[in-house]
């Protein structure tokens, strides 16, 4: 019984997992396997592509820095809140575990500015008749995009998500058109919600609302990646928690007033340059103390307590004469 109740809450889990879509990556970074991912975990997967230091260490071996000299430039992160996966072909998938993924992606934007990184976020679904970037304002296209089941002239939900579609496909030729610096961190929300809510799981209209952005995806995995010289890595994730709407950015621990004025630059600790010598004189004095004291031990405690050994004449109480 109690094997088999286990065994429900693992399905329900199972079926309940958000997941990580690698489109795009540069040949430094090799992804494989199919381990699964601590969802906490995205902003160091994406920092140690870009050649950014791990805080966070794991065990997830689904990524392999094969040149840490030539790491990506840019990470372009695409998050579809509301849905739980996404089929896009010829992609790594790897399921996620905890629903905690799309609020931990705005850790790496405080990673990018840490390392002097330009970057942006921005939520399609709040974004009204354009956004502005780093490179300049994104200006949608309504009449690009021509639906056959969903209705945007009587379906607000439909409407509104062609409208995210058509900001997507903006992005893409902003990326491509653009000359100026590029963003290191792109993270752009897609919201599926109101469009589930409004169709049934498996109505058409649903289907190609999938099948556009896996489209839109397309278009900007091909801009991102001529924009970055092939030197990106461009991911989906998946959000299938409603509450995730709520953003919250996670921030490292500031150091005290007093520290930060003695040392602003928070620089390491400067040794004297005897600092190794001592280290080694002592190192080694003590190893050969340790080996010498286990010698003597050993043979002291072998020794022969006869007549003649000094350990005889030392203990005996009866001082003998030669007659």
């Amino acid at each position: 019984m109690l094997r088999a109740i286990s065994l429900l809450f693992a399905l329900i889990a199972a079926a309940n997992c958000d997941q990580l879509s690698v489109l795009y990556a540069p040949k430094s970074v090799e992804f494989s396997g199919n381990s699964r991912l601590d969802s906490e975990a995205l902003p160091e997967v994406f920092g140690a592509a870009l050649g950014y230091s791990v805080n966070l260490p794991t065990e997830w071996d689904g990524m392999i820095i094969k040149d840490p000299f030539n790491t990506a430039n840019g990470a372009v992160v695409v998050v579809a809140e509301g849905l739980e996966s996404v089929a896009v072909e010829g992609v790594k998938n790897y399921q996620l575990d905890g629903n905690t993924g799309s609020i931990a992606l705005s850790e790496l934007i405080q990673k990018s500015a840490d390392h002097q990184g330009v970057s942006f976020e921005v939520d399609l679904k709040e974004s009204s008749d354009n956004f502005a970037t780093p490179l300049g304002t994104v200006q949608p296209d309504d009449e690009e995009v021509k639906p056959q089941h969903l209705k945007p002239k009587s379906n607000k939900a439909d409407s509104d998500f062609l409208r995210q579609i058509a900001f997507l496909n903006g992005l893409s030729d902003l990326l491509v058109t653009s000359t100026d610096r590029i963003p290191t961190v792109h993270i752009v929300r897609v919201s599926f919600e109101a469009l589930v809510a409004a169709h049934e799981p498996n109505s058409p209209a649903l289907e190609e609302a999938k099948k556009l952005f896996v489209n839109a995806l397309a278009g900007l995995e091909t801009a991102s990646e001529k924009a970055f010289d092939g030197a990106v890595i461009v991911g989906l994730v998946t959000a299938s928690e409603g509450q995730l709407v709520v953003r919250s950015k996670r921030q490292a621990q500031q150091p005290k007033q007093e520290e930060t004025d003695e040392n602003p630059m928070n620089l390491a600790d400067k040794y004297n340059s005897n600092y190794p010598v001592i280290f080694n004189i002592i190192l080694w004095f003590s190893v050969v103390l340790v080996f010498s004291l286990l010698a003597i031990s050993i043979v002291i405690g072998t020794m022969d307590p006869g007549r003649d050994s000094i350990i005889y004449r030392m203990t005996s109480t009866r001082m003998k004469k030669d007659n």
